[in-house]
């Protein structure tokens, strides 16, 4: 497999010099070229650390851009480094990567290059839904991945082939305008708070357009340190465990997967119907986290929390992931099938994201707290949301960062 590393570096020396001790620690079957891609403008430290830097695992070359591309600008030029060789691994410089993250590439790679429906490989396990604001679980359906419309930029695979589709797609999307008679709905946190340069604002527009998606671990093979940067101040929210251990990830093929998921972490209808037959008849949106816009639905029906005059059918809401209520048939009035047109529309995403978050029932249904919290919650809120933001300030203070920085 001619892949080479990618390393993606601007002004954290520190960060970079984490990173390339991980890679040091990693298992590589066969020799492998190591590319550190240092954009312009930077810290001049970071040069240094990467010169100083002994690769015994391949050849090392280093790219210093005289000039500062702006995020966007040094991925998309590092992913054109895919159409040189085989394809490419993308680690920025704030990640950590597990000794086996080569060997899951390795693996990946092989069994999904001549699906035309892959768009990439990620080498991050996805655990939390940034547009809806909650935890994510993705339905355990005896494989080792998951399939999701969304890309991944903390540590992802792509090949020479699906580079290429992208760049083909993205040179037609620059020359008629991003936005002119766009007609694909992205999730609220990427439509307002994400900017035209992020990349990753564009290839997951790409994905829903020709409907593709990347391929995600369930045991995460990167995690991040969310070091402050260019477009990121210093989180901790996205550290996941890693897959330390040898293992060998049991694959499945898109077709076959019962853990695929729109670019919002919901469920596809055909995925949820092929384990509720219920809902065969019906032309439904899944919108079970809530964060759908009502006026964006283009279906008859749809699955979700939302208020609604009449529904159809009901389901409680106590299993996890949410759409194995669905699928267990699980009693109750919590999630609902209803028309769209008799759900309670509300016009902008983070009117509605607010209307979840600040619902005590969605937070005990999603995280799990103290007792002692569940009494306050209950006999004292503001007291509750005191001792629960000191608590999970990490995470439930995600979405205040969101408004920060641009991914």
């Amino acid at each position: 497999m001619n892949i080479p590393v990618v390393v993606v570096a601007y002004d954290r020396p520190m960060a970079l010099s984490r990173l390339l001790r991980a890679l040091q620690k990693t298992e590589y079957p066969d020799p492998v070229q190591l590319i550190i891609s240092i954009d312009g403008g930077g810290n001049p430290e970071v040069l240094k650390v990467a010169e100083a830097y002994e690769w015994r695992f391949g050849a090392k070359e280093i790219i210093h851009h005289k000039e500062n591309l702006g995020l966007r600008r040094h991925i998309i030029s590092c992913g054109d480094i895919a159409l040189e060789y085989e394809g490419v691994i993308i680690l920025e410089d704030d990640l950590y990567v597990s000794p086996q993250f080569y060997n899951y590439v390795r693996l990946a790679t092989n069994y999904y290059n001549k699906d035309d429906a892959i768009a990439g490989i990620a080498l991050y396990a996805h655990s939390y839904n940034e547009t809806a604001g909650f935890p994510f679980y993705p339905f355990q359906d005896g494989s080792d991945v998951f399939f999701m419309q969304l890309a991944c930029s903390w540590g992802q695979c792509w090949s020479s082939n699906q580079w290429a589709r992208f760049k083909n797609w993205l040179n037609e999307t620059e020359k008629n305008s991003f936005t002119a008679g766009n007609p694909v709905v992205l999730p609220g946190d990427i439509a307002c708070f994400w900017s035209e340069f992020s990349w990753k604002k564009y290839f997951t527009r790409y994905m829903i357009e020709q409907n593709l998606f990347f391929v995600y671990p369930r045991a995460s093979y990167t995690t991040n340190f969310g070091d402050k940067g260019q477009h990121q101040n210093n989180l901790k929210n996205y550290q996941v465990p890693l897959q330390f251990g040898r293992k060998t990830p049991s694959l499945v093929k898109l077709i076959d997967s019962r853990a695929v998921y729109d670019a919002f972490c919901e469920m596809i209808p055909d995925c949820l119907s092929q384990m509720c037959p219920q809902l065969k008849p019906y032309d439904y949106c899944v919108d079970l986290f809530g964060a759908k816009l009502i006026a964006d639905v283009a279906s008859e029906y749809i699955l979700t929390p939302k208020q609604n005059r009449r529904a159809l059918l009901s389901f409680g809401k106590k299993l996890l992931p949410v759409e194995a209520n669905i699928i267990e048939k699980i009693e109750g009035n919590q999630l609902f099938l209803a028309e769209t047109k008799d759900c309670l529309a509300v016009d902008s995403f983070i009117k509605q994201r607010d209307m979840f978050w600040n619902n005590n029932e969605e937070i005990l249904y999603h995280y799990k707290l103290p007792l002692r919290y569940i009494e306050k919650l209950n006999n004292d809120p503001v007291r509750f949301l005191i001792l629960l933001l000191k608590s999970y300030r990490k995470r439930l203070g995600k979405w205040i960062t969101s408004l920060l920085f641009f991914y």
